[in-house]
């Protein structure tokens, strides 16, 4: 079953001209579509959505041109998951791991420390804003090993950061999960736990 291309609009009409996305995002969910679809798949997704060429890493685009881009890898990856949610929850993950491999990743986690997920989800703003332009983050306590994250002003699905969350509690502890709400298009909630 293809994503939602009704949801996909309704994304990309919440986007303002300013928001933005860093180009290593695009090149993470291209590199996990080469992984496990081949460069057909990489080649179909670039011509559907008229790229020439990838984005260069730290240079922003426009966050509605991710949207596209990671919709269209969706519907791609989907026959290799178990559903187009666990696809879009894949594509979230590719950019934790893409990000923990970049420089400004690698140096931002050595700065905020790997290891202890509170003391890393209390800089989510300031991790999360390396990466786009748009949006507020704030974590809040819930007990020793559990957290509340709310994404305010963020036009992402809530399958892409439950990917994402879980995969930077998988780098963070080896181990946790991470459920999201959404709120409202542009704002979810997201528990946190680990052991």
């Amino acid at each position: 079953m293809p994503s939602d291309k009704n949801d996909l609009a309704q994304r990309i009409a919440i986007c303002k001209p300013g928001d933005t996305v860093r180009g290593f995002l695009f090149k993470a969910v291209y590199g996990l579509v080469e992984q496990r679809v081949g460069s057909s798949g990489t080649d179909r997704m670039l011509v559907q959505l008229r790229i020439n060429k990838m984005p260069v890493d730290f240079f922003s685009y426009p966050a509605a041109d991710f949207l596209r881009m990671l919709y269209t890898a969706v519907d791609m990856l989907e026959p290799y998951y178990d559903s187009v949610e666990e696809a879009t929850r894949a594509c979230g993950g590719a950019t934790v791991t893409g990000f923990f491999n970049s420089y400004v990743g690698n140096t931002l986690m050595k700065l905020v420390g790997l290891g202890d997920p509170k003391r890393v989800f209390a800089s989510v703003d300031t991790i999360y804003s390396t990466l786009v332009s748009y949006g507020k983050r704030t974590s809040e306590e819930l007990g020793p090993t559990s957290l509340r994250l709310h994404y305010r002003g963020d036009m992402q699905p809530i399958a892409f950061h439950e990917g994402a969350l879980r995969e930077a509690l998988k780098v963070l502890r080896g181990n946790g999960t991470a459920r999201g709400t959404a709120m409202a298009l542009d704002y979810g909630q997201y528990v946190l736990e680990w052991h």
